[in-house]
């Protein structure tokens, strides 16, 4: 079980928790607030959403322009939330599953600075790839904890694969959020990682890759290409942010 996609929540949504919308170049950027009331309605974690959504064209076509809105809108969010010590971003999900993969596919494009000096003026990243369970036999939670009682990061970013109910998010929005996440392997447990966790924002960018349709969980025939597109746009952005 992964994160569901905000803008599966439906009209309701739109109507009362929309705090604004743009348009650039065909990519739409929408911006809600969930309150801790708005929890159980939603399913949705109360916090700051901001969602990045595109069509075929655009991503084939026009991808600098889903780079570009993309780049400004996590500039400004993350500047509310790192106050100058490191960043942790942590690849969630299974590198051997495509449809789990994104997570990781972000991560191995990103580059670590905090095994640098500290006369650098550029921001340190360190990067940490848990992979799951089955793999580790060591839960996801527990090692991303260990780490951060190691690291002490100033913020945590989360790169995930989500699920969406509705084909035309299917690889096609991007969501940012300051919400955090249940992880899978840990449902029964309840254990999430968020900001009350560790007493550090953590932010998540998720990807949905999954179609939620019935029971059965479908991709869209295109993963491999479009997971290669996002994962360039969205690694490339973060480096230009941090490096600039």
């Amino acid at each position: 079980m992964k994160q569901n996609l905000l803008l599966d929540a439906g009209l309701s949504l739109e109507k009362e928790h929309l705090i604004g919308t743009k348009k650039e170049k065909n990519v739409i950027i929408k911006h809600y607030l969930l309150t801790e009331q708005d929890e159980k309605i939603y399913h949705n974690r109360k916090g700051d959403y901001f969602t990045i959504s595109f069509d075929d064209r655009v991503l084939y076509e026009n991808s600098k322009s889903i780079e570009k809105v993309f780049q400004k809108t996590f500039k400004t969010f993350l500047a509310k939330y790192h106050k100058g010590g490191t960043i942790l971003f942590v690849g969630l999900g299974n590198s051997s599953i495509l449809g789990d993969s994104f997570g990781v596919e972000v991560l191995n494009k990103l580059i670590a600075t905090n095994q640098y000096n500290d006369f650098l003026t550029i921001p340190k990243v360190a990067l940490f790839s848990p992979e799951t369970t089955n793999k580790t036999g060591i839960s996801s939670f527990r090692l991303i904890e260990m780490v951060v009682k190691d690291l002490k990061p100033d913020v945590i970013i989360l790169l995930d694969s989500f699920i969406t109910t509705q084909t035309k998010h299917l690889n096609r929005t991007i969501e940012i959020n300051d919400c955090g996440v249940i992880f899978a392997d840990q449902l029964r447990s309840n254990k999430v990682i968020n900001q009350k966790t560790f007493q550090i924002p953590v932010l998540s960018i998720g990807f949905p890759t999954l179609l939620k349709y019935h029971k059965t969980y479908l991709e869209k025939f295109s993963l491999e290409e479009d997971l290669e597109i996002i994962s360039k746009i969205i690694s490339h952005s973060i480096n230009h942010i941090i490096m600039s």
